[in-house]
């Protein structure tokens, strides 16, 4: 359900070397951000730099992330702005030529005779809405059971979910109906009058998709409803990628009679939800919810459901990504003609960041 995808953390390393030569103490106050855009709409690249001295004035201009600089002639797309921010116009607008779904972006800032520096590479892609990953699909359930309906779309920004029943939007009983954070409908403890044709409506942007419509039945033998059952799972958390920092959750939804209890472990030890800190909660019947993601919460995630019958178990793994951080900065150095510097740069994060190293602006 999840996009498990990893992305590349990049640092650059850069410090200045002079030979016989003034530290300018040159760096940026603005990088530009990441942006997400609407096919047609402007979007602006920050960019501004500092430098320690008045009389060296930096020179910005923009390049593509392949290092080619941006020469604006005859491009009704690209402009440079008297403050040195980049204006693109009509982005992803097939009309003028850019048919890719993603544009990425380098602010340098160069002191003549001196060096330049590179900013990050800022990302603008296009807001879309890919295909429904997971829909809902018809149930069927006893009277006092547990329904799940999924509706699930790997898009950025996260799109808003609102679920219909019957060509109209659906009244939550907020007592028994919960939309978890994936978008899955939950209704507990269903009755006769949860019967009906349920579809979700996914919207971000100015954009939305229709899913399939799926049928909530009841089964009508009372009898066989009362009997009992061993747990059987309705839902199932899936193996995710998360961003320290962000909030997580694991699915995990179980029917049987009698009702199982849902316990979760992580690698292979009960959570304790009454000793953890308030980052770990329960949401609906049973879905595990970590808020304010740390490294430390990486690791197999168990969702136990038993009763009295049987005991069933699904896994999965969290992957827990840290930005990168310098854990030792390279330092502005003086050196004299043919003397060996040493310049040091480490980092740290997960996945592993590969440190590359730049000449005024040029990767050596």
């Amino acid at each position: 359900m999840f996009n498990m995808s990893w992305f590349c953390m990049t640092v650059l390393c850069l410090s200045f070397l002079f030979v016989y030569g003034e530290d300018i103490d040159l760096s940026f106050t603005i990088e530009p951000s990441d942006v997400v855009a609407v096919a047609g709409s402007s979007v602006v690249l920050d960019c501004a730099v500092s430098s320690k001295y008045l009389n060296h004035r930096p020179k910005l201009k923009w390049r593509t992330a392949d290092g080619q600089d941006l020469t604006y002639i005859g491009d009704s797309h690209r402009t440079q702005l008297s403050n040195g921010s980049l204006l693109l116009s009509s982005v992803f607008d097939g009309e003028n030529g850019d048919h890719a779904n993603i544009e990425q972006y380098q602010c340098v800032a160069t002191i003549e005779n001196i060096g330049s520096i590179v900013s990050r590479t800022a990302t603008v892609k296009m807001a879309r809405l890919p295909p429904f990953e997971e829909q809902p699909s018809e149930l069927r359930v006893f009277p006092g059971q547990t329904a799940v309906f999924s509706c699930f779309v790997d898009a950025q920004p996260k799109p808003k979910v609102r679920w219909l029943k019957d060509q109209r939007p659906l009244v939550l009983d907020e007592s028994r109906m919960t939309i978890l954070p994936s978008g899955s409908l939950e209704i507990d403890e269903v009755q006769g009058s949860d019967k009906g044709l349920y579809y979700c409506n996914v919207s971000a942007l100015d954009q939305h998709r229709i899913s399939e419509k799926a049928a909530l039945k009841l089964d009508p033998d009372l009898e066989s409803g009362s009997s009992l059952r061993t747990p059987d799972f309705i839902a199932r958390p899936h193996s995710t990628v998360a961003i320290e920092g962000s909030t997580v959750t694991l699915d995990c939804t179980a029917n049987g009679n009698p009702r199982p209890w849902i316990t979760w472990l992580k690698d292979g030890v009960a959570i304790d939800f009454a000793h953890l800190d308030s980052r770990f909660g329960k949401v609906g019947t049973g879905s595990l919810q970590i808020s304010n993601i740390v490294e430390s919460d990486a690791g197999n995630y168990q969702c136990r459901a038993e009763n009295k019958e049987d005991s069933i178990e699904a896994s999965a793994t969290l992957h827990v990504q840290v930005a990168p951080r310098f854990v030792k900065k390279p330092s502005s150095k003086v050196a004299r003609i043919k003397e060996d510097v040493e310049l040091e740069c480490s980092v740290y994060g997960r996945p592993e960041p590969k440190p590359r190293w730049l000449k005024n602006g040029d990767e050596i």
